[in-house]
């Protein structure tokens, strides 16, 4: 008589996110990418939760944007984190730069297109001579209170997965 194994059964998404693991730990963006976008299945790890946090609201948008690459956002969260970054680079008077972050992104041409005042509200916003902190953070929030907002907006979209677990 022969014993019966008992079956386990392991959801299609875990062995998925098992994958991009493999791919993100191998530097296989590429492959990642693939899979992330044919699978809607999204790793959305980061290093540590709290150092990318603390980047958000220290302003260290190079490594945010970075970290965000291999990330799938929702759309109206990143065009929140591209319009911050935008405007930070207009304070720093980087005008060209914000203006190509502007025009060149996928996310913000998607705010051109369904948020065309808020786009416009930018363009407007590289158009003139000198920052004015008030008029680009409407009411009584500023860069400081819109880094926590974000910081707090992102928090719930990201995780740390320990490395190599497979």
């Amino acid at each position: 008589k022969r014993g019966t194994m008992d079956e386990l059964e392991v959801d299609a998404q875990d062995v998925v996110r098992l994958m991009l693991q493999f791919c993100k730990e191998n530097g296989l963006k590429e492959s990642q990418r693939a899979l992330q976008t044919e699978s809607q299945v999204a790793l959305n790890t980061v290093e540590s939760v709290e150092g990318f946090l603390t980047d958000v609201q220290t302003g260290n948008w190079d490594a945010v944007l970075t970290a965000v690459q291999s990330l799938q956002l929702p759309i109206k969260k990143l065009m929140a984190l591209y319009e911050q970054v935008v405007m930070e680079l207009l304070e720093l008077r980087e005008v060209d730069v914000a203006r190509a972050m502007l025009r060149q992104t996928e996310c913000l041409q998607t705010m051109k297109q369904e948020k065309p005042d808020r786009y416009m509200r930018l363009e407007h916003l590289c158009a003139r001579p000198v920052w004015d902190g008030r008029e680009a953070y409407e009411g009584s929030s500023n860069k400081e209170q819109r880094r926590i907002e974000l910081a707090k907006m992102l928090s719930t979209e990201v995780s740390v997965v320990p490395p190599s677990r497979l």
